[in-house]
Parts: C-alpha cells; sequence; structure tokens
C-alpha cells in the first residue's frame, strides 16, 4: 500500500512515521421492520454504522461503506477503551432517516430489476426465436445494455441489503434503540518524500487476530485519502494521543 516508483527496482516514496492503535467507534443500530403495509408483525434487524466518520461523508458511495454489520459478530464488541488508549471521536446522525433513505433506495432498485428482467427476458426470447433466420443487431444492441443495467442495479441491492444486514423484502423501518461499540483498528501514518503531505492506511486488527494476517481496510484508507474532513478528524484523534502523552 506504501506508494513506489520505479520499473524494475521501486522505490519507496513514502516513510512510515506512526502506527497507532484506534478503538474505532460504531453505532449498533436496532430496528423493527415489516414485509409490507399490511404486515402486523414487527420483526427485528440490527447494523452497524462507523459513528466516526457517518457526519462527514459526501456522497452515498461513501456512506455505504461505513456500514458494517459483519462487526457485530465479533467478541471485540464488547470492549471497552481503557484510559490511555486512542478512541475515535464519535458522532451521531438522523439513524431513522437515513435507514429509511436506504430502503426506499433499495425498493427503487428492485422495481427496476424486475421490468428490466422482463424486458430482457421477452428480447432474449426473440434473439433465440428468430435471431438464426434473420439479423437482430438491434435487438443485440438492446440485450447488452439491458445486461450491464441488471448487474449494476443487482450489485446495488446488494450493498443496499448489506447495509441493511436483511436478505427479505421490507416496507417499512423503524429504529428503537442505539448504542455504540469500538472496534480495533491500526492507523499508519505515511508521508511523502517528496512534499512532506500525510495520509493514513487503516488497518483491520481485529481480522488480523482471527486469521493471522493483518488486512488493510481499502475502503476507509481511500475515504481518508479523499475525503479531507474523514482525513482531519483521523488526524485530529492522533494529536489530541501525543499531546495527552506529553
Amino acid at each position: 500500500m506504501i506508494r513506489k516508483r520505479g520499473l524494475f527496482r521501486k522505490k519507496p516514496l513514502e516513510d512510515i512515521t506512526h502506527k497507532n492503535m484506534v478503538w474505532m467507534p460504531y453505532h449498533r443500530i436496532q430496528f423493527t421492520f415489516r414485509r409490507s403495509k399490511e404486515d402486523l408483525v414487527q420483526r427485528h434487524g440490527e447494523t452497524a454504522l462507523n459513528a466516526m466518520f457517518c457526519e462527514s461523508v459526501k456522497s452515498e458511495r461513501e456512506l455505504f461503506i461505513l456500514f458494517r454489520p459483519n462487526y457485530l459478530k465479533h467478541k471485540t464488541t464488547s470492549h471497552s477503551p481503557q484510559s490511555g488508549e486512542i478512541v475515535g471521536s464519535t458522532f451521531r446522525i438522523d439513524f431513522d432517516r437515513v435507514l429509511e433513505d436506504i430502503l426506499e433506495r433499495l425498493n427503487r432498485a428492485k422495481e427496476e430489476l424486475r421490468e428490466l428482467r422482463s424486458e430482457l427476458q421477452k428480447i432474449r426470447a426473440r434473439i433465440r426465436r428468430y435471431g438464426h433466420i434473420v439479423p437482430m443487431i438491434g435487438a443485440l444492441r438492446r440485450e447488452k445494455e439491458l445486461s450491464e443495467k441488471v448487474a449494476k442495479l443487482s450489485a446495488m441491492r446488494n450493498v443496499l441489503s448489506m447495509c441493511l444486514n436483511i436478505n427479505e423484502d421490507i416496507r417499512s423501518v423503524e429504529v428503537v434503540d442505539h448504542d455504540t461499540f469500538y472496534y480495533p483498528t491500526l492507523a499508519v501514518t505515511l508521508r511523502s518524500k517528496e512534499d512532506g503531505s500525510e495520509r493514513y492506511l487503516i488497518v483491520d486488527l481485529a481480522s488480523g487476530l482471527i486469521g493471522k494476517h493483518l488486512n488493510c481496510d481499502r475502503e476507509l484508507t481511500e475515504l481518508c485519502e479523499k475525503n479531507s474532513v474523514c482525513k482531519e478528524i483521523i488526524a485530529r484523534s492522533l494529536r489530541s494521543d501525543a499531546s495527552h502523552v506529553q
């Protein structure tokens, strides 16, 4: 992950200046949902959202990568940081609004998928039936266009379902409770040898303890590199710890 230059003998363009373990806060969001307006049964769901950067994201994509429901299963979620350890800043947002927006986007994607797949099936049926008789250049072009749209929408649907941590159709969602847990990460500070600028690599420590090797969290690393506010948040957390030690 360190930037390098050179064709054969690559030379590092950055130095590692600091390595700090950071307890990154996550909101554990508990909610109820219904499958339809007529559904009388309230079902329960749970997801996790990064509490350090959630207020500072600037796009849908940035928000989506902050959802980490898979972190809920780790035993580290019950740990409370000790004095002297670096703890990330915690910010809150309107959980109901965020989940409702995701649900609306998810249901819209599912409806578009149904319509596109219906049209795609009809076009493919025509191609199978008449393709060996007459050229169907227009139909083949439309089939390719629809296939690409279906693939993108399917990927979006999967991402949105992951955010809510639910794989079934739902029509309404309501937040009922939330709290905060802390997930262990390693913040590696890299300094450019050319201009002295700094950036941060975010490393997932819990997966390293389980899988015996460390994994760079590429999404959060990219977020801290491209989003100046998020970068300043983690830089401020590390500076506050340094001043505390002094």
